[in-house]
């Protein structure tokens, strides 16, 4: 592409996709590069501008890492977070931090592992909120722990509920 097609893509851009751009822009090529910043100038965005851009798209990141999408069930449908490994206490601080592991849930059953984070709260009598710090590659060790405990107790449940009626009704 030459300089003048580039020039023209970036007049139908809004202004936040060209400040994304411009955080990216050693990944462009020259003509790319060129073509942006002479759009960001014809616009009169400068590095004040870009600035705080980048500070937002910062604190949005952060935001994003704190809180790995909504965690929730409704009806026992939703997303939930199981396990709890390397686990790490602090006395002085009272802080807990441990990885855990995100999965979508059906019927409280854990079924697909969505992430793995680094998570960190305060330790408490009753239960403070979780703060995550950080998404990890997906733990396969606590993904396969969590699904034999889940499939254990399913069977368990079913082993007792055919065993129950033959108990409580002994001829």
């Amino acid at each position: 592409m030459e300089i003048q097609d580039f020039a023209k893509e970036y007049q139908s851009k809004t202004d936040d996709e060209l400040l994304r751009l411009e955080l990216d822009s050693e990944q462009l090529t020259l003509e790319a590069n060129d073509a942006l910043k002479g759009e960001l100038s014809r616009r009169q965005i400068g590095t004040d501008r870009l600035s705080a851009f980048r500070e937002q798209e910062s604190q949005r990141e952060t935001e994003q890492a704190a809180n790995p999408g909504r965690l929730f069930s409704i009806y026992s449908v939703g997303r939930r977070r199981f396990g709890k490994a390397r686990y790490v206490y602090n006395s002085e601080t009272g802080m807990e931090r441990f990885t855990t592991t995100v999965f979508v849930i059906l019927l409280y059953f854990p079924l697909i592992p969505t992430g793995t984070y680094l998570a960190e709260r305060k330790r408490g009598f009753f239960s403070n909120p979780i703060i995550f710090l950080e998404e990890l590659p997906l733990d396969w060790e606590q993904v396969l722990k969590v699904w034999v405990v889940a499939v254990g107790s399913t069977l368990a449940l079913i082993w007792i509920f055919k065993l129950l009626p033959r108990l409580l009704y002994k001829p």
